[in-house]
């Protein structure tokens, strides 16, 4: 995560759903790499992944707009 946040404030990137959809990215690639399986929900990756949806479909709203 550091990583993400460094290389994006390197670049320049002041856009806080380009954040939030890389974190998002970065989380669920190092669950699925370094966690084993899960007996139970997994409520932060659920919460990701809506919010991420939700920028997913404003960004669709505004390309159609």
């Amino acid at each position: 995560m550091m990583v993400t946040l460094l290389s994006l404030s390197a670049l320049g990137e002041a856009r806080l759903e380009v954040y939030y959809s890389l974190f998002t990215v970065a989380y669920f690639a190092s669950s699925a790499l370094f966690r084993p399986r899960r007996r139970w929900f997994d409520v932060p990756g659920a919460v990701l992944f809506l919010g991420f949806c939700y920028i997913v479909a404003m960004k669709v709203i505004e390309i159609i707009s």
